[in-house]
């Protein structure tokens, strides 16, 4: 088992030589009297627990403490002193610089206990930085494993759809056909899950494309990604746009947000009508954006309302989606430090309502 070093700065040459004596058995002890050579012997040695005085001849303990945190933030900072400087002491204690303070003339046994507690704290939080580190790197290899994998699995998808496409090409029977589209519907379903699971693995970054954003050139952009089911459907779309200045948000969580908002209101447009809208407005001003959309699809019933947005969570087994959409587009709204209201009723429609932060201020700063 490793010996804890210690490192002990003092001016008095006494204290020095009384603290090697009763510790240097039981630690790997240092001591000095000169504040360079300590800062030397913590950039070499990394010491577990950092002693000083408080009253030292070029700085005071205090702030020897704070250079070293710098340098060693794990190390556990403990300060001597006389009673006459408990004030500074006190000051040390509540800015987080020392995790305790001995005060002279110290007791050996008194001093014996703080640094035993003082390691029982440095080990403790050794274990759990280092079980910290560990998961850190669980997620990030889960992450690469999601992310590869997603891409890997688009590529046959992608080969199917053109497979399918050329089938139907060469074979006129009906019921073949019918099996074409039932396969279908299947990579699509896939296909749509997997580029869900790409984008949970994006948004889970703290990383952000900041641009001024030309909401109806944008709007137009998503549906545009949705143009054969909108056509298909005979789906009424329109959009409105009310901004009075630039707009800056994450284009990528915009989209996603968007993306997922549409794809809802298409897949669960009522059957049973000829005329299915999707209504998208936009309010922004220099605080914020209020992006609406509204359509009259099937709604959702009062007590599962609170729970769509909850991961997996599908409001029937019976309607295609993976539970997944607007999981991501709360995940993406909290991103973005927005948030996000939702209002239906069934056989009517339903009512989204995202407000998001304007954040010109950030791609000002940026370009600076």
């Amino acid at each position: 088992m490793r010996k804890i070093k210690i490192l002990y700065l003092d001016d008095e040459l006494g204290n020095l030589q009384s603290f090697l004596a009763a510790f240097r058995r039981k630690y790997e002890v240092f001591v000095t009297h000169d504040q360079q050579e300590a800062i030397d012997i913590i950039k070499r040695e990394k010491p577990e627990i950092i002693i000083t005085d408080q009253r030292m001849p070029i700085v005071t303990g205090v702030e020897f403490l704070y250079t070293a945190s710098q340098l060693h933030p794990d190390a556990i900072k403990i300060l001597t002193s006389a009673y006459s400087d408990i004030s500074a002491v006190i000051d040390a204690v509540n800015k987080g610089h020392i995790y305790n303070y001995i005060k002279k003339p110290w007791d050996l046994n008194d001093v014996a206990l703080i640094l035993d507690n003082a390691v029982k704290y440095y080990l403790a939080g050794e274990t759990i930085r280092e079980q910290i580190k560990k998961l850190e790197k669980t997620n990030e290899e889960l992450n690469r494993f999601i992310y590869s994998a997603s891409h890997d699995l688009r590529a046959p998808i992608t080969t199917i759809k053109g497979l399918l496409n050329m089938a139907r090409e060469d074979v006129t029977d009906p019921l073949s056909i019918q099996y074409f589209s039932m396969i279908e519907d299947s990579v699509i379903r896939l296909d749509s899950f997997i580029r869900s699971i790409v984008q949970y693995y994006q948004n889970g970054k703290d990383v952000f494309d900041y641009q001024a954003i030309d909401f109806k050139c944008f709007i137009e952009s998503v549906l545009k990604e949705f143009s054969f089911e909108i056509h298909q459907n005979n789906i009424k779309t329109s959009v409105s746009i009310y901004s009075k200045c630039d707009f800056v948000t994450d284009t990528f969580r915009l989209r996603i947000i968007l993306g997922n908002l549409i794809s809802n209101a298409i897949k669960f447009r009522r059957k049973d009508i000829t005329n299915p809208e999707v209504n998208i407005e936009v309010f922004s001003d220099e605080k914020e954006a209020k992006i609406i959309i509204r359509d009259n699809g099937e709604g959702i019933v009062n007590e599962l309302q609170e729970k769509v947005f909850n991961m997996f969570f599908r409001v029937s087994p019976e309607i295609s989606g993976n539970g997944v959409g607007l999981y991501l587009v709360k995940e993406a709204v909290e991103k973005l430090e927005g948030h996000i209201e939702l209002s239906s009723e069934v056989s009517v429609g339903t009512t989204v309502c995202i407000t998001l932060p304007n954040k010109k201020h950030l791609l000002e700063i940026q370009e600076h």
